[in-house]
């Protein structure tokens, strides 16, 4: 019996005291072999739980405006980011490493990116895996976990 106590309080001990690090797969989420860059002008930033979410206006090949949503850091990352909150103002243009989405995803109304299921009506292929940004100046900060420059 108290062999099984030890055993107890040993295991309580571990879990209380290793930090949780991973809630979820990106590659589940996004095609990591198939990187490419956005340009465009960010329409609104939302810093919000569990990603923040950059919303960017971007032409496709016929010229045509099109919206892309970056899902980016988790908002406790994204604060830690000296000047990242100040520099991401709606009307820039920036550049973007992202990866595609790998399954249709959606936006629900908690903001939160999510796959659909099969039949689902609410899905965009326009959800992103955000990455490194890079500001007019050159200058290159992290907005998400995703590709580099």
């Amino acid at each position: 019996m108290r062999r099984l106590l030890g055993v107890a309080v040993l295991g309580i001990a571990i879990a209380t005291g290793t930090p949780a690090i991973a809630h979820h797969s990106n590659p589940l989420y996004f095609d990591m072999a198939k990187p490419f860059t956005l340009e465009g002008e960010v329409l609104r930033v939302q810093w919000i739980n569990p990603h923040i979410l950059l919303f960017l206006q971007s032409k496709n090949e016929r010229g045509e405006p099109e919206t892309w949503i970056l899902q980016g850091t988790s908002l406790n990352n994204a604060n830690r980011q000296v000047g990242l909150k100040e520099r991401l103002q709606p009307g820039i243009s920036l550049a973007a490493r992202v990866w595609p989405s790998r399954n249709p995803l959606y936006l629900n109304d908690a903001a939160t990116v999510l796959m659909t299921r099969p039949g689902d009506a609410k899905k965009s292929s326009r959800i992103v895996g955000g990455g490194q940004i890079r500001f007019a100046n050159g200058d290159v900060l992290a907005f998400g976990g995703a590709p580099t420059f």
